[in-house]
């Protein structure tokens, strides 16, 4: 699956990012959202690639160094996907 620059996604359960840092699976709680979310789980795209399927750029939210990282698609599910043009 593509992404595309803007949609929210989430590491897998079994992704190997989860098994390798800690950061990737210690949950926090955000002020009015009801039970924890996992803050280093999640990753906003910033750039599809053009010529590819499966690389994308994001950068993992809450993240201090704001840096864009290049990730493999098969890595993630979607939480939230930016709408079409056409559904603007």
């Amino acid at each position: 699956m593509a992404f595309k620059a803007g949609d929210l996604l989430k590491f897998k359960e079994d992704s190997w990012w989860t098994k390798r840092d800690r950061v990737f699976r210690e949950p926090i709680s955000f002020g009015s959202l009801t039970g924890p979310i996992n803050q280093g789980r999640l990753v906003l795209v910033t750039n599809s690639l053009d010529s590819s399927e499966r690389f994308f750029y994001g950068i993992i939210c809450g993240s201090d160094s704001r840096e864009a990282h290049l990730w493999s698609s098969d890595q993630f599910d979607l939480v939230s996907a930016v709408p079409a043009e056409a559904d603007l």
